[in-house]
């Protein structure tokens, strides 16, 4: 990784936090350690700058002693606590050190993720006297030795700067004029600092101290959200109105500063490239600090790194943001795994069978996917052979006589647990009665138009969305549910547009709206209304697009493996082999590669884990339902980050250019992991094998787009 810059802290699995689940605790304890010698050491090298810039000021700041990540995990809060540790303390990664179990702790604001800043004072004088100072390694070294804390005698000013998309979504870099103190010339991304004096008008800079600021937690999280925009717009020349609210993705650290910290946001901007171009033009109130202003779009951000020349001309701030950007969400591992370990069980927010697998009778439990034909009938049918007899029934484990159906509307159900459990969530609302062969429920024309562009292989459903509003409307907790959906990604307008259009083809548009008329008559919610808007509905659209998990479940599957588990001599062990070995060559002739009931779900969990071409971890469904396992492909260390693949195994085997190829078009990201990097001078090509294998897929392709999943 750059030594200049290194990650303290980003605050996933929960993604990117807002204001309200920032919280500050301000104490004297948390200022800058002193001793004489480091004091007058700091006066002098003051007394130098201001002789030669007399035009210098000394500012209050806020000074960031460590940091407390909370996320509530179905029980007590467990918290994290993290300090300004320097790059050798913890290497490449954030290091998360375990501030016990938290007994007794209380989610702030009921959030499920809560960041709290220690924060004491500083002053730029001081900065200039310790971070920015030949002394600094001394002074760490200090640290070190007589706090146990390397950053104890440093000024550690908490800096602020956002990642700024455009309408466009290409991201806004400046050039640091030649004129600016520090990083001249380089490229550097909008930011600045909070100011203690917006919250003490009436004192003077050099009198603020923490005591004025007690009472006041709220306000100061607020002057830190708020001087990011303030930032933006002064040195971009924007209007703040044009500016969503900052979302903070993390705490990056300034090496060639010490380790000076800096909180990173991302911003959006309602304003086009164009537009925003133009009015950084003009020139704004802080336009003497830069020079030019560029844009990248989120391809081209997310394929920076250490080897590409830009990366050369950015400044350490500049690249601790892009860091936090590329990174987005991710899933860490906190204790080590094994090859093979069970890493989590996940049941999904909601999840659906897709309409077309359901028309074809691939009969699955309406809740949790669960197969419900018996082994034998599933093999009969994929087989077409009706009087097919399968050894070992005792392993199958279906059980028709638990099944049980909606006494409304007749969908079936596993066992009365699920059938209660959909009521309860959100089949109150979607059960249409008697109306169930009805053609004109507004459900069932919402269905057939959506069969109607989306044809198999299939990779969504239409029902995910229907359920997602059904959940909100039927709960008590109507506030909890919008949180955790408001959890999976969010994309630009452009990228939104073109998961709908691979998901819906060239016509797009015209059946994005109908889509949208038909999902207004049957679901509309004044509470969700943005969700029905053409913007909201295109964005909850590319949600499920993009964050959808691939379900399969299936009796005969499940039958397969415990047979395979079962000890027979070898005789009976070749004689079932073979029984299978013909069944899978008739299924195959009868029925092709469509052989699981099929679905998808979102999994809050799952979907914070990143791809890579060399996963460590993949997800199964071996329970037949809708309960997902992530399981280790090899041993995982505590902090190592748990990748799945995004590829199937054969996608995997192919060439750079042809993995990202693929998921450029299905997922709008170039792949960065170990194996990509390790062949980044291979030529950009398909090979002539693989052009063959996309010929015979034809219009078979994106049929294993969804995040990789194993059959049970």
């Amino acid at each position: 990784m750059d030594p200049e810059v290194s990650l303290m802290l980003h605050c996933d699995p929960l993604k990117a936090l807002g204001e309200n689940q920032i919280h500050v605790e301000i104490s004297d304890r948390f200022n800058r350690q002193s001793f004489p010698e480091i004091e007058q050491h700091i006066e002098a090298v003051w007394s130098d700058r201001v002789s030669k810039e007399p035009w210098l000021f000394n500012g209050a700041k806020f000074r960031l002693h460590s940091a407390v990540l909370s996320v509530r995990e179905n029980g007590p809060v467990a918290e994290h606590a993290v300090r300004n540790p320097t790059r050798s303390q913890h290497g490449e990664g954030e290091r998360l050190e375990s501030a016990g179990e938290s007994q007794g702790s209380s989610p702030k604001d009921e959030q499920p993720c809560v960041l709290t800043l220690r924060l004491g004072l500083t002053c730029y004088k001081d900065y200039l006297g310790t971070n920015w100072s030949r002394e600094a390694g001394r002074l760490q070294s200090h640290g070190q030795n007589e706090c146990a804390d390397p950053q104890a005698f440093l000024a550690q000013p908490l800096g602020v700067g956002a990642v700024v998309a455009t309408a466009d979504g290409d991201v806004v870099l400046l050039r640091r004029s030649q004129k600016v103190a520090e990083a001249a010339g380089l490229l550097d991304i909008p930011g600045g600092h909070p100011e203690p004096k917006m919250l003490c008008p009436e004192v003077s800079e050099e009198a603020i101290c923490a005591d004025l600021l007690q009472g006041k937690e709220r306000a100061v999280v607020s002057e830190v959200f708020s001087s990011v925009c303030a930032e933006i717009s002064d040195e971009v020349n924007v209007p703040v109105g044009s500016l969503s609210k900052p979302v903070f993705m993390g705490i990056a650290l300034n090496h060639t500063s010490a380790g000076r910290p800096s909180a990173e946001f991302y911003v959006r901007c309602t304003l086009t490239t164009e537009e925003v171009r133009d009015l950084y033009r003009r020139g704004g109130p802080e336009a003497h600090e830069s020079t030019e202003i560029l844009f990248l779009s989120p391809a081209k951000l997310f394929q920076l790194n250490e080897r590409c020349p830009l990366w050369s001309e950015m400044c350490p701030s500049a690249k601790g943001a892009v860091l936090l950007y590329q990174r987005g969400k991710g899933l860490f591992a906190k204790r080590p795994f094994k090859k093979g370990d069970t890493i989590f069980i996940e049941q999904p927010l909601v999840s659906s069978q897709f309409l077309w697998n359901a028309l074809y009778k691939y009969r699955a439990c309406e809740y949790c996917l669960r197969a419900l034909e018996t082994a034998e009938e599933n093999a009969r049918r994929l087989s077409g052979r009706a009087a097919l007899s399968l050894p070992h029934p005792e392993l199958c484990k279906v059980r028709p006589d638990r099944h049980q159906a909606c006494p409304h509307c007749q969908v079936m159900y596993c066992s009365a647990e699920c059938r209660q459990a959909a009521w309860e969530q959100h089949h109150r609302l979607l059960c249409i009665g008697s109306s169930h062969h009805d053609p004109d429920h507004p459900l069932n024309k919402l269905q057939d138009a959506w069969r109607s562009v989306h044809y198999p292989p299939e990779t969504s459903s239409i029902m995910i969305m229907a359920r997602m509003v059904a959940t909100i409307k039927q709960a008590q907790d109507k506030e909890r549910w919008q949180r955790l959906f408001s959890h999976f990604c969010s994309r630009t307008a452009n990228e939104e547009e073109e998961i709908v259009h691979k998901l819906l083809g060239e016509k797009f548009q015209g059946q994005l709206s109908l889509l949208r008329n038909l999902f207004t008559t049957a679901l509309y919610e004044d509470r969700l209304s943005q969700w029905f808007t053409p913007e909201g509905f295109r964005s909850l659209f590319s949600l499920v697009g993009t964050n959808g998990q691939g379900i399969g479940t299936s009796s005969l599957s499940q039958w397969v493996h415990a047979c395979d588990a079962l000890e027979l001599p070898s005789q009976q062990r070749e004689q079932l082999d073979a029984l299978i070995d013909q069944l899978y060559k008739d299924i195959d002739k009868e029925t092709g590669d469509f052989l699981n009931c099929e679905g998808s779900g979102l999994f809050l969990l799952q979907s914070s884990c990143n791809h890579s071409c060399v996963p460590n971890a993949e997800a199964s469904f071996p329970d037949n339902n809708f309960l997902l396992h992530l399981s280790a492909l090899s041993d995982i260390s505590p902090g190592e980050e748990i990748c799945i693949s995004y590829l199937d195994g054969c996608q995997r085997e192919r060439s750079r250019h042809s993995r990202h190829k693929i998921l450029r078009e299905n997922y709008l990201f170039v792949c960065s992991c170990q194996k990509c990097m390790s062949q980044m001078d291979d030529a950009d090509m398909t090979s002539e094998e693989e052009e063959e294998e996309e010929e015979a897929e034809g219009e078979t392709e994106g049929d294993d787009m969804e995040d990789e999943m194993t059959d049970v």
